[in-house]
């Protein structure tokens, strides 16, 4: 039973704030980019329908070396690569349907001044110092490595990268200073880390002793000036995570809209993936402490996902271009592929042949014809009306009850980021519901004149059953959910449309409007 002090904090937290990492752009993006967008779309999907007032951030990390290398190998501008660049991600995003509500890029004089506030409160605080660094850099994941960090020499998360030995004077942070704070809110906040796993890893971290890091990289005489100007010290510009990771309170308006920050900060949820867990469970704490700002309430981790069974790899090529995909199978394929299995605990892997045998198997026959079957139905047997439902047998019961289990179930999976998990819970309700039209036989009713009644009952059972997946699928494939609507005679989903219309009997249904196939079937050799 929920108390007034539970019922209270709810309402208090009737906003969310959902945040993605955000991409280098050196290259388009591809499948492996789209895990994450596409898992943290679903999360703000499902708090829209909740009701709550969601706040969504994507963009580009445009500050980073990455940056100039790249428009130096297409010999252009950086400014002319990263507006490329910026298409390019946008349009990815657009194809796969990712509802986002603030696109950040990293060179917005916003993100300047919001950078050069933060490394202004930690110098304040005593946790900014110059001193000369020497260690090996990797210049894809922008760190520092010890020489027994190194795997044969190379980067330990890009095989193929041989970090190169940098010594310069640079500005610092003092990290090692929140060792302490940093343990204490991790083991009294047990959900700050999901899943479990990554948590102990953080843990780890601190144990092993964490190292203070660089906050500036130097302007080498003849370079490109390019980053965030370092308060103070022209021949620096301010490092790129640190410069990065403030994007999380720029987007929600950090410093210069006071309203903006005070509704949507601390952040709900970081949604990153497994190789950036250091930057974002340790020195993005310590830099809001530093700060004097909250700590965002949760970061959930994912894993990565292989192609075919091979790590994706822009420099091998290795890549498959999610515009390209979404354009072959459709956007809510794509997803529906990539979230079928998602377990944020594990890595994962995506194959093409994988996407067409669960779209003809789970898409076209099991979600498709249900629906086909419904309007079909409704359109011969009582001239496209959907009737109101006669008394309700054990097997109707059974629908009902499984479809008020579902939404609950469900529900809680998603809050505990078990995403694949909530969508095969959800699937169950579509083969539930295709297999009590076999055991009903609509078919056979409609030639008893004496069924007239039990037949009205099912035709409605079958709609019902129907228009509830479309509010519980919403989330996860977004556009066929509309179009099963549609076709049911209805208007789309509003906000708050998962308590409100989950529920069985919710919603008036009348007559059902021909559409063509939910998702048809793909022929394959």
């Amino acid at each position: 039973m929920t108390n007034i002090s539970d019922a209270r904090e709810q309402l208090e937290r009737q906003r969310f704030y959902i945040t993605t990492a955000i991409d280098y752009p050196n290259a388009p993006p591809h499948i492996g980019h789209s895990l994450e967008k596409v898992a943290a779309d679903v999360l703000a999907r499902y708090h829209r329908l909740l009701g709550h007032d969601t706040y969504f951030s994507m963009g580009l990390d445009e500050n980073s070396q990455h940056v100039v290398t790249a428009a130096a190998a297409h010999q252009t501008d950086p400014v002319v690569w990263v507006q490329r660049m910026d298409e390019a991600f946008r349009r990815a995003w657009a194809r796969l349907d990712i509802s986002y509500d603030r696109w950040i890029r990293t060179t917005e004089p916003a993100h300047f001044r919001a950078s050069q506030e933060m490394l202004r409160r930690a110098r304040e605080r005593g946790d900014i110092y110059k001193s000369t660094y020497s260690g090996w850099y990797c210049p894809n994941c922008n760190n520092y490595y010890t020489a027994d960090e190194l795997v044969d020499g190379h980067c330990p998360l890009h095989p193929s990268i041989v970090p190169e030995w940098l010594e310069e004077e640079n500005y610092f942070f003092a990290l090692s200073k929140y060792s302490d704070l940093l343990l204490a809110h991790i083991t009294n906040h047990p959900d700050f880390i999901v899943p479990v796993s990554r948590q102990a890893e953080v843990l780890g971290l601190i144990k092993q002793g964490l190292r203070d890091f660089a906050v500036s990289r130097q302007v080498r005489p003849g370079a490109v000036p390019w980053g965030v100007p370092f308060p103070g010290d022209e021949s620096q510009v301010i490092y790129v995570w640190f410069d990065a990771l403030t994007n999380y309170v720029t987007a929600a308006g950090f410093p210069d809209d006071p309203a903006l920050f005070e509704r949507y900060w601390p952040a709900d949820v970081h949604v990153i993936g497994k190789d950036i867990t250091r930057f974002h469970c340790l020195y993005w704490p310590a830099m809001l402490m530093s700060a004097g700002l909250p700590l965002p309430e949760q970061i959930a981790v994912h894993g990565f996902i292989t192609l075919d069974g091979q790590r994706i790899s822009k420099s091998a090529g290795n890549v498959i271009d999610p515009v390209a995909l979404a354009d072959e199978f459709g956007a809510d394929a794509v997803r529906y592929g990539l979230l079928r299995g998602l377990s944020f605990a594990s890595d994962g892997d995506f194959a093409r042949a994988e996407l067409v045998q669960h779209y003809n198997a789970e898409l076209a026959n099991d979600l498709g014809n249900l629906l086909n079957r419904v309007v079909t139905m409704a359109a011969r047997y009582r001239n496209g009306v959907i009737p109101a439902p006669g008394p309700s047998g054990e097997l109707e019961q059974a629908v009902q009850h499984l479809a008020g289990e579902t939404r609950q179930r469900a529900g809680e999976a998603l809050e505990r980021w078990e995403i694949g998990s909530a969508l095969n819970i959800t699937w169950g309700l579509v083969r539930r519901a295709n297999q009590y039209i076999e055991q009903r036989a609509p078919w056979k009713l409609a030639r008893q004149p004496d069924q007239s009644q039990t037949l009205d009952t099912v035709l409605y059972t079958a709609a019902e059953a129907t228009r509830i997946l479309a509010v519980l699928l919403a989330p996860y494939i977004p556009a066929a959910s509309a179009r099963i609507l549609t076709q049911l005679g209805l208007e789309p989903l509003s906000a708050g449309a998962w308590p409100r219309e989950g529920i069985w009997g919710s919603r008036q249904l009348t007559a059902v409007v021909s559409g063509p196939l939910l998702f048809p079937r793909i022929n394959v050799e």
